[in-house]
């Protein structure tokens, strides 16, 4: 007797052989508690009926959406390869930060996504070389 509908059949039946009067009050109520519960107790069966239907359904979709993420993303794409892209350190906060090389062509210096201070970008080699420059 795990299940409530099991459990609301056996009240049932306790209430049938108390022998009350149906005419009575007591009677009425406790034959309309039962009916209650016996309507709650098929609600709760198709709550989990609908509930096991979508974790399946929701099981294949996410099963779909892994085969589509295998497909667009190569297992071999590596993102530190990638060569336009420079790394940083922001001196304030100490947070790395990729940059795209592009953006930095006529830039010396960029602001932090993170705290917003300007980082210098320092380079071993730039097309203007001047006095401040290492190349």
């Amino acid at each position: 007797m795990s299940s409530i509908s099991s459990k609301v059949s056996y009240l049932n039946g306790l209430v049938d052989g108390l022998g009350l009067e149906e005419g009575s009050k007591e009677g009425r109520i406790i034959k309309e508690i039962v009916v209650i519960l016996q309507s709650i107790s098929e609600e709760i069966d198709e709550i989990k009926d609908a509930q096991k239907d979508m974790q399946e359904y929701i099981d294949v979709l996410d099963e779909d959406l892994t085969n589509i993420e295998d497909e667009l993303y190569d297992e071999d794409d590596s993102y530190e390869d990638i060569e336009d892209f420079i790394d940083m350190t922001c001196d304030s906060c100490g947070e790395t930060i990729y940059v795209d090389s592009n953006i930095l062509e006529n830039r010396h210096n960029i602001a932090c996504p993170n705290c917003h201070k300007e980082i210098e970008f320092k380079s071993s080699c730039c097309s203007d070389c001047d006095d401040d420059c290492d190349c």
